[in-house]
C-alpha cells in the first residue's frame, strides 16, 4: 500500500460516487485485489499496524520463496526470512548503482543512458543483498517512463527474474555479495519543496532538460501545470526545437502556435490531454 494509507480511512459519500463515475468511464481498470480474486490468488496489503497480521498470513501460506517488486516499504526480517530459499527483488537499476525507493527519476536527472536490472536476496539494508543475476539496457535519450519501464522491467527484467526462480530451484543459483558503498547517492524520493527547484533552467543544456520532463511529465512539479478547466491534468512533453530566445529560462510561452517552455537554447513543446481520472482526483483535492 502507499506509504500514507491508513486501514480505518473512510471513503465518503462525494469520493465513492467520483469513484463509481471513474469506473464507468474506464471498464478496463482494475485493482490488484480484483485480479487476485477472480483467479483464487491469496491477496492481503500491507500497511501500518498490520505487523502481526502480515507475519501471520506468511507464516499460514508457508511459502518456499518470496518474490518482491516495486515495493513502497522495505520488508521487516521476520518475513523476508521465512522462506526456505529466502526472499528475492528486482530492483530497476545495475546495483550497488542508484540504492533506494526512486532509481528511475535519478537516472533521468544524471542522464543515465545504461541504466539496468538486477535481481538480488533481500537483506537488512535498501537494495545491499547478494545479487543474483543483472543486465544493463542502453535507454534512448528522451524515452518516456512507461517505454523506459516497459524495456527495463518487461523485456529485460521478468526474464532475469524468471531464470534467478529457475536457477533457486535447482539449487544453481549464484550469490555475488556486494559491495558496501554504492557509486551515487541514495536514490531518494523527492520532497514536495525540490520539485520546483530540481531543474537549472538557466545553465543546463536543452537535453537534459527535455529529458527529465519527458521522463517525469506523470508527477514531476518542476513547472506550473494546467489550470481551468484543465486543473489537474498534466503537460505532455513533446519535441524540442533549438532557438535562441528573449525569454524567462523555465517559462511557459506560445511559440509558434504551440505552448513551449521556453530555455536558454530554445523551446521545449508542450501539449495537453484530458483524464477522468485526474479531473475527479482534483475535484476531491478542492
Amino acid at each position: 500500500m502507499p506509504r500514507d494509507f491508513t486501514e480505518n480511512k473512510k471513503e465518503g459519500f462525494l469520493f465513492r460516487l467520483l469513484k463509481k463515475i471513474y469506473s464507468l468511464f474506464n471498464k478496463k481498470h482494475q485493482t490488484l485485489k480484483n485480479f487476485c480474486e477472480e483467479r483464487n490468488i491469496e491477496y492481503t496489503y500491507i500497511c501500518k499496524g498490520r505487523d502481526k497480521e502480515i507475519d501471520q498470513w506468511v507464516k499460514n501460506i508457508n511459502p518456499d520463496l518470496i518474490v518482491v517488486f516495486s515495493m513502497s516499504q522495505l520488508l521487516r526480517e521476520s518475513i523476508f526470512r521465512q522462506p526456505k530459499h529466502g526472499t528475492i527483488n528486482m530492483h530497476p537499476s545495475y546495483l550497488p548503482e542508484y540504492r533506494g525507493a526512486n532509481p528511475d527519476f535519478w537516472q533521468y536527472y544524471n542522464m543515465e543512458m545504461n541504466p539496468g536490472v538486477t535481481i538480488h536476496y533481500v537483506d537488512k539494508g535498501e537494495d545491499t543483498g547478494d545479487i543474483i543475476y543483472q543486465e544493463r539496457v542502453h535507454i534512448p535519450l528522451g524515452t518516456k517512463s512507461p517505454e523506459r519501464l516497459d524495456k527495463l522491467i518487461t523485456e529485460t527484467g521478468v526474464p532475469l527474474m524468471l531464470k534467478a526462480i529457475q536457477a533457486i530451484k535447482e539449487g544453481n543459483a549464484p550469490r555475488q555479495p556486494q559491495t558496501p558503498l554504492s557509486p551515487n547517492d541514495r536514490a531518494r524520493n523527492l520532497k514536495p519543496e525540490e520539485h520546483a527547484k530540481i531543474i537549472n533552467w538557466q545553465e543546463w543544456p536543452i537535453e537534459r532538460i527535455w529529458h527529465i520532463l519527458r521522463g517525469t511529465e506523470l508527477w514531476l512539479n518542476a513547472f506550473e501545470q494546467p489550470k481551468g478547466l484543465y486543473k489537474g491534468q498534466r503537460w505532455l512533453v513533446g519535441d524540442f526545437e533549438k532557438q535562441s530566445n528573449n525569454h524567462k529560462a523555465g517559462s511557459l510561452v506560445k511559440y509558434q502556435g504551440k505552448y513551449a517552455l521556453a530555455v536558454p537554447e530554445g523551446y521545449i513543446y508542450l501539449s495537453k490531454s484530458f483524464s477522468v481520472k485526474k479531473a475527479i482526483l482534483a475535484m476531491l483535492k478542492g
